[in-house]
């Protein structure tokens, strides 16, 4: 009898889902995770990061892969910092919520009840924008545009949040509040600053004191620059397809985003904060929210977190792209289970990919692999130094054409073709060059763009350009015949 007791015991143990497994050690589907995970990481060559498995009460399983520094070789930790980028979204939302519930802020109250100057360029319809549709991605503004407003002045808007919030000002609504759900960073900075507005206090000071300390995340901060080598990873990117380290997130946004993706932690704090953020929030939370229009299939929720449907099963997650780094939080109600993963390389893609892979083996599904799923960043540096050596040919090309210039008629046949080729260059210089001056798709960067592609983008710019003003100058110097 009790031998049969003890083989029914030990059969469920190894059917449980991996929530209800507390003893990491003697879990063959933690040992499978962890296999697909540590395999994810050398078929995506990351240079490192870690993750955390975790269940309703407690961290079952955390692992550091890989090195925080490729220079010095140290080895990533369960307590290694990285930057978080967009996954700061859900603390800044959870603050929001927390302010809610003790009644000092409704969430569909106008956000000029709390910041009175508030407006997009339509201050008529501004002023129907709430606390919830800022929550939701639903505030009714494009994300390029609202991102890009930071540069009307940069040098004080940069590291200023309400001077940031204040550019909004000229962005342009394209939606009725609330009507679609449109993914808006800033939307989260403004956020940010109705947490000051109501506590009185800095966002970032508000933040430390009320849930990192409290909490005992004490690798979490706003300020990594105060942390020891030791303790943050570096950030690594790509140039021209080659990796490299570069600027950190926090210098090259500054502080004017903090709210929406400026804090630095590591998958043990982050898994503790979401033991503790599923534990006391109401589920409604998890649940309201607006359809994304710019995804398919996703609701982006009060909660800051994006909902998704997996094997029928609701899945909450949240992720993020910093220029050195990448990270993933997913938890999964039914199970109550979820995990933390942060990536020291700027790879959203393959970090998103391996994200869903753990999902599917915590749903007890095969996982999905990265084999042959293409690198964004390295692919934008190739073709941005493809351009680029393209655009220097095309130049020498010209130079050869200038040096060899000879006065001669034109036959009308030669005149159309330069005449068309004077047009086409137009039609490639001109939207190229207000590319660059007029759309900043992000606060980092080149204006806004990536390094590698900005300077494709000026050389081909340039390159067009001085084409277009040679095929000018002979059309109109040269006779006919």
């Amino acid at each position: 009898m009790l031998k049969k007791v003890f083989l029914c015991a030990l059969i469920l143990l190894t059917t449980l889902p991996i929530a209800n497994i507390v003893n990491a050690d003697a879990s063959s589907q933690l040992q499978q995770l962890d296999a697909y995970i540590q395999e994810q990481f050398t078929e995506a060559q990351f240079p490192g990061g870690a993750y955390a498995v975790f269940n309703q009460e407690e961290i079952i399983l955390s692992q550091g892969i890989g090195y925080s520094n490729l220079a010095t070789k140290q080895k990533a930790a369960p307590h290694t910092v990285y930057s978080i980028a967009s996954i700061t979204k859900v603390l800044t939302a959870a603050a929001i919520l927390k302010l809610a519930d003790d009644q000092l802020l409704e969430l569909d109250a106008p956000v000029t009840t709390y910041l009175p100057w508030f407006q997009y360029k339509d201050g008529k319809q501004s002023a129907k924008i709430t606390v919830r549709h800022l929550l939701t991605h639903s505030a009714g503004v494009n994300r390029l545009s609202a991102d890009g407003a930071i540069y009307q002045d940069i040098r004080n808007n940069r590291n200023s949040l309400e001077n940031a919030a204040k550019a909004l000002k000229s962005v342009k609504m394209n939606h009725e509040p609330g009507a679609v759900g449109q993914y808006c960073n800033t939307c989260y900075n403004v956020l940010g600053l109705i947490i000051e507005a109501v506590t009185e206090q800095n966002y970032e000071t508000f933040m430390e004191e009320h849930w990192f300390k409290p909490l005992e995340m004490n690798n979490t901060t706003f300020a990594p620059y105060s942390l020891t080598n030791e303790e943050i990873s570096k950030e690594y990117g790509y140039l021209f397809v080659l990796q490299r380290e570069v600027k950190p997130y926090w210098k090259e946004f500054g502080s004017s985003q903090a709210p929406e993706g400026g804090a630095y932690s590591s998958v043990t704090d982050l898994a503790h904060w979401a033991i503790k953020l599923f534990q006391s929030t109401s589920p409604q939370y998890f649940q309201s929210g607006v359809a994304a229009s710019d995804l398919t299939h996703v609701v982006y929720t009060v909660s800051g977190f994006e909902r998704i449907i997996v094997h029928d099963k609701a899945v909450l997650i949240k992720s993020g792209d910093g220029m050195g780094s990448s990270s993933y939080l997913a938890y999964i109600p039914s199970l109550q289970s979820g995990f933390v993963l942060l990536v020291g390389e700027a790879d959203g893609e393959t970090t998103k990919t391996i994200g869903e892979g753990i999902i599917q083996l915590l749903l007890g599904e095969t996982a999905h692999s990265t084999k042959g799923s293409l690198n964004v960043m390295q692919l934008l540096g190739l073709i941005s130094l493809t351009i680029v050596i393209i655009s220097l040919l095309l130049v020498v090309w010209l130079c050869v054409r200038v040096i060899r210039l000879r006065q001669k008629p034109f036959s009308v046949k030669r005149r159309w073709t330069v005449g068309l080729r004077l047009l086409l260059l137009g039609f490639i210089s001109i939207p190229l060059w207000l590319l660059l001056l007029k759309v900043r798709p992000t606060e980092a960067g080149f204006y806004g763009y990536p390094y590698d592609l900005a300077i494709a983008l000026i050389s081909l710019a340039i390159t067009t350009s001085l084409w277009a003003f040679y095929s000018g100058v002979i059309l109109f110097r040269e006779k006919t015949y």
